[in-house]
């Protein structure tokens, strides 16, 4: 085995995963944002589309994993090759939305330019209303300047190609992304016990840059796209010093990828629930994904970029707790409490104080994600036998990764567009929805779910049942 591999493999994690952080956490704001803070005034659901990206790129890139690297290449070499192509994706997003950025402001301004409150121009008005309350006339006027048809035409102009470009950036992403886990998997000497220590330093690397990005640039701009492609194209190069991993000469199927012949686990009632919780939930954690920087930003917030890496906090500490809280053995009650944390999480954001969202509200994030998901592995290899757990954990990507985020963009989106008035948005009742996801997904989850026993090899035919 190669010198130091734990400490390697450490450090892809540490590199690889701020990539996606740096651009996932602010964009959202950037894009819906009015040009006069900076932004490129896309709707919500534009920006639906933009974020759902990473969903598509999931069920795009998720047949060919097991060709390229189990069939075809080594997995280093995929891995670099595939992080080269998300970099460049990267840059070209931020060089697009650079170059448009200044397109944008003119179309805003001139239209803003003909819309007058008693006799001056609104963005004169505007100008001197800085640091205070917006008059209403100026609040309307700014409302019908953000909704008129050219500056809709021009923000949809540049929604189209940075979509294509944002599509082919995730593709790459979703190639890679697996990747570090069959490194991890092939050449650490004990997977089970080391591979959630090995990961945490992808969570790590995301509270860093989460931490430092809002110090050393503007996140209101197309520059975290620029740090995102230098990170990606740092971790993408390291990628091909790491060990050779050479195909098995495998590989799945398609109809593997896709996890088919897992379905046969749906005549279970607790694996039933246990995919319904988890679309559900990974449909309403896309309302705090995508939009809880732009929530914090209005709401005051200094840095939120900065707060938000209290979730990766709450995460990185839950996976240290898990193996001492006996998941196998209390494996249903670590699950709720996962599910029942977005509710819990919903209430903060949409009602709580300062300090409730910030003590509360945000570390949930971690929490619902390490309770529900993280202890969603032990489940998965208690309910399935050894020859479906594959599959069964292709389903579990499809729904978690795929379908889920994507249809809850699309929820997320409408929602906020229902609340939104110009650029105002009622945060309140945005924040209402997944509350009650997520309550609903917690109580399902509680009456019908049953913890399963541990399967072993499923005897032959005929044999005698173990005792």
């Amino acid at each position: 085995m190669p010198r130091l591999v734990r400490t390697r493999l450490s450090a892809m994690m540490f590199l690889f995963y701020p990539g996606l952080g740096a651009w996932a956490i602010t964009t959202g704001t950037y894009l819906l944002s009015s040009p006069l803070k900076g932004g490129l005034n896309f709707t919500p659901g534009e920006v639906g589309w933009i974020y759902s990206t990473f969903a598509i790129g999931a069920v795009l890139a998720n047949p060919f994993i097991g060709l390229l690297a189990d069939r075809l290449f080594r997995a280093e070499r995929v891995f670099a090759v595939a992080g080269l192509g998300c970099a460049a994706f990267l840059f070209a997003s931020g060089w697009w939305c650079d170059t448009n950025t200044g397109r944008i402001d003119a179309v805003y301004r001139a239209v803003a330019a003909e819309h007058l409150i008693e006799g001056e121009p609104v963005l004169a008005v505007y100008a001197r209303s800085a640091g205070a309350p917006l008059p209403a006339p100026v609040v309307k006027a700014l409302d019908r300047v953000n909704e008129d048809p050219r500056m809709r035409a021009a923000a949809r102009a540049v929604f189209w190609p940075l979509f294509a470009l944002m599509l082919a950036q995730t593709v790459c992403l979703q190639i890679a992304m697996p990747l570090t886990t069959v490194l991890c998997m092939r050449n650490l000497s004990d997977p089970s016990q080391q591979f959630s220590r090995t990961r945490m330093f992808g969570t790590l690397g995301w509270m860093a840059v989460g931490i430092t990005m809002g110090m050393v640039l503007d996140t209101v701009s197309a520059e975290p796209f620029f740090l995102a492609g230098g990170i990606t194209l740092v971790a993408a190069c390291y990628g091909l010093t790491l060990p050779a991993t050479p195909p098995k000469g495998g590989g799945r199927s398609l109809a593997d990828s896709f996890g088919l012949p897992a379905f046969v686990l749906f005549r279970d009632r607790s694996f039933v629930v246990f995919i319904l919780v988890a679309l559900l939930t990974s449909q309403m954690n896309q309302f705090y994904g995508v939009y809880g920087h732009r929530y914090l930003t209005d709401a005051g917030f200094a840095r939120p970029e900065r707060l938000m890496t209290l979730g990766q906090a709450t995460e990185v500490v839950c996976m240290f707790l898990i193996p001492v809280l006996k998941p196998k053995k209390t494996m249903k009650w670590l699950m709720f409490l996962g599910a029942a944390g977005g509710a819990v999480r919903g209430a903060a954001m949409a009602w709580g104080p300062d300090w409730l969202v910030v003590g509360l509200g945000v570390p949930m994030h971690g929490w619902n994600f390490a309770l529900y998901f993280v202890v969603a592995a032990t489940f998965i290899d208690a309910e399935a036998p050894p020859h479906l757990r594959a599959s069964a954990q292709a389903i579990v990507a499809f729904v978690a990764s795929g379908l889920g985020p994507w249809s809850g963009n699309m929820m997320a989106a409408a929602t906020v567009d229902h609340y939104r008035t110009g650029t105002v948005i009622d945060w309140s009742g945005v924040w209402v929805v997944p509350l009650i996801g997520c309550g609903i997904a917690a109580t399902v989850f509680a009456l019908w779910f049953r913890t399963p026993p541990e399967k072993g090899i499923t005897p032959p035919p005929g044999s005698a049942p173990a005792r």
